[in-house]
């Protein structure tokens, strides 16, 4: 067997840290679950919201097999790495305005959640999306690093930063800077954590949500592969209960 020394202990800090979320999360994800669960039984849809690299989250949660079928992801190409190099994504995410004009471009309803993902929590995409559902009555859930966003100062005209915001927070418990394996001292640390542990997050709580509205009395709307017989037809029929809700489909 090969040794795998370096991906090994990437492996391990991961599994740690997850188990570290299952430990110190588990009300947090369920504050969060009743949210959701309680503004999809209303009719309502969930939306999610994510700048840079956390902007692999809106898409990862939308429109997946297993996944619930009323997700409307904030997608924008500006906060990609497909609109040019990476700089401009960083200084469209620094931009105050940006996420407030992109929000406006979205059926927000009273009562509904917006998941907002991001490791700082520092900068102004994140807090204005934060603060535009806030004023719209939405609620907000907040996947982030404390240890990260305590340590830092908002990029943003508020001062606040994410976690302040938020009506509830779920810790990814991922340390500050990303980065997880210190591979010798005075080297930069290799490996981001944020978007493992954050994946694993937003599909604990599309499990959660799911069971709950089972328990409800309700049929949980859930995608299935589209590579299976029937799945094109069942995907069908259940995203026509959305029509105009999910923007992007």
């Amino acid at each position: 067997m090969p040794k795998l020394e370096h991906a090994g202990k990437l492996f391990a800090v991961a599994v740690d840290t997850i188990q570290r979320v299952v430990q110190e999360e588990a009300g947090n994800l369920e504050a969060a679950a009743q949210l959701v669960a309680k503004s999809l039984a209303s009719g309502g849809v969930l939306h999610i919201f994510g700048a840079g690299h956390s902007h692999l989250f809106a898409e990862d949660l939308a429109y997946r097999a297993g996944g619930l079928v009323p997700v409307n992801p904030i997608l924008d190409i500006g906060y990609t790495l497909m609109a040019g190099p990476p700089s401009r994504s960083t200084r469209l995410e620094r931009l105050e305005g940006y996420a407030e004009a992109l929000l406006e471009n979205y059926d927000l309803r009273p009562g509904e959640v917006l998941i907002v993902m991001s490791q700082s929590g520092r900068n102004p995409g994140p807090v204005e999306a934060a603060l535009s559902a806030k004023r719209r009555g939405l609620h907000v859930v907040a996947v982030t690093s404390l240890g990260h966003s305590r340590a830092v100062e908002s990029r943003h005209s508020s001062g606040k930063r994410l976690f302040e915001l938020a009506d509830v927070v779920i810790d990814n418990h991922v340390p500050m800077g990303d980065a997880a394996l210190e591979l010798a001292p005075g080297r930069p640390r290799v490996a981001p954590l944020s978007t493992i542990v954050g994946a694993a997050i937003l599909q604990a709580l599309v499990a959660e949500v799911a069971g709950r509205l089972l328990t409800m009395g309700l049929e949980p709307p859930i995608w299935i592969s589209s590579n299976v017989p029937g799945g094109d037809e069942h995907n069908q029929r259940l995203a026509a209960q959305y029509p105009s809700r999910l923007r992007h489909f």
